[in-house]
């Protein structure tokens, strides 16, 4: 195993793209778009929000700020994956330790945590309100590297998209793919897998 496993959270450890795809599908149609489900969700996994917004030519942050509403507004609860609450606690019982890089703002996830008791299992989350730049930047992960003396041969980056792996591979750390439903196949992991409990026997 490794020692420092560094966690996307949307679509990685908790099952938000219904809400993140029904959200974005509502926001497009206010701007007059109508757009097709699978291909938003194949943009948003191959991609990022942004290279959708450059995709139907709409601004960016207009867009962020509809999403973001309804988003809110939706009163579905996230659920962690099969296995999350599994491989958190299995990192820890043997003397690794958790991270999280996302793009949801911090309050939101500690939240959720919170609500299905993983919240402990962290030493430190990064959301979308800190200074760094967004993934597949690697700059939030230079920073862990730093503050928490890692090794990058002991330090690995997981995520469901292909801006996670980038990201952990820019900044020169190891990288497990989360692949449930093996929509892409171009990713430049170290590792992949399709279930997270696979993850213990990586590393």
């Amino acid at each position: 195993m490794f020692n420092h496993y560094i966690w996307d959270f949307d679509g990685t450890l908790y099952d938000t793209y219904p809400v993140i795809l029904d959200s974005f599908i509502k926001a497009l149609a206010q701007f007059g778009v109508e757009a097709n489900d699978r291909s938003v969700y194949q943009t948003l996994k191959a991609y990022s929000s942004k290279e959708l917004a450059h995709d139907f030519q709409l601004p960016f942050d207009q867009l962020t700020r509809v999403y973001k509403s309804i988003e809110s507004s939706d009163m579905r609860v996230p659920r962690p994956y099969d296995g999350a609450k599994e491989i958190v606690e299995w990192v820890i019982q043997n003397g690794g330790t958790n991270y999280i890089l996302t793009h949801r703002d911090t309050t939101s996830t500690r939240q959720l945590l919170k609500e299905d008791r993983l919240l402990n299992n962290f030493e430190e989350i990064i959301g979308s309100e800190s200074p760094f730049p967004r993934k597949p930047a690697p700059d939030a992960i230079q920073y862990l590297l730093e503050k928490y003396q890692m090794n990058p041969n002991e330090t690995v980056m997981i995520g469901d998209r292909n801006m996670d792996i980038l990201a952990g591979k820019t900044a020169g750390i190891q990288t497990i793919f989360f692949d449930e439903d093996q929509i892409l196949q171009n990713v430049p992991a170290t590792f992949r897998v399709s279930h997270l409990l696979d993850i213990r026997q990586i590393g």
